[in-house]
């Protein structure tokens, strides 16, 4: 639930380059807009990137371990180091 945010975030932003490069697609093919067929290849590259940054992010959050000595919820002791009495 810690990704959550960064979840909504990336979600939001590929769906918005997909709504652009809709929406450029269609220009693009029904009214001959040259531009708009350079915006949308360049709005799925923006969308992979997006992913791409997602999945690292996330990749790098499972790999962290979790920081020794940390607070405990439940009482808000510090648990000892691990070996220690």
């Amino acid at each position: 639930m810690r990704n959550y945010a960064v979840h909504l975030i990336c979600h939001l932003l590929v769906v918005l380059a997909g709504l652009a490069g809709g929406i450029a697609t269609g220009l693009w093919l029904f009214d001959g807009n040259a531009a708009a067929g350079w915006l949308a290849p360049l709005a799925l590259v923006v969308a992979l990137g997006v992913l791409a940054l997602q999945a690292g992010h996330l990749r790098r959050e499972r790999a962290s371990p979790a920081p020794r000595g940390s607070r405990d919820s439940r009482g808000g002791r510090t648990l000892p180091e691990p070996g220690t009495r």
